[in-house]
């Protein structure tokens, strides 16, 4: 686990928090994120942890 809860990613300029991670499929991390829009709504994704690395490395970045 490299990511820790309640840190926050920029994606496409919208802030995307990790609200859970687990270990997936036995070898590798898999994070959940959430973004809460204007209206309240929350929008999930669910990256593992080589994607986060990809989108920190393109510009994106970590919040802890």
């Amino acid at each position: 686990m490299k990511y820790p809860i309640d840190s926050t990613i920029m994606i496409n300029n919208k802030e995307w928090r990790i609200a859970e991670y687990r270990m997936g499929r036995g070898r590798e991390w898999v994070y959940t994120l959430s973004h809460e829009d204007t209206d309240g709504t929350y929008t999930t994704m669910r990256l593992n942890e080589i994607a986060i690395n990809g989108i920190v490395m393109s510009g994106g970045f970590v919040n802890e």
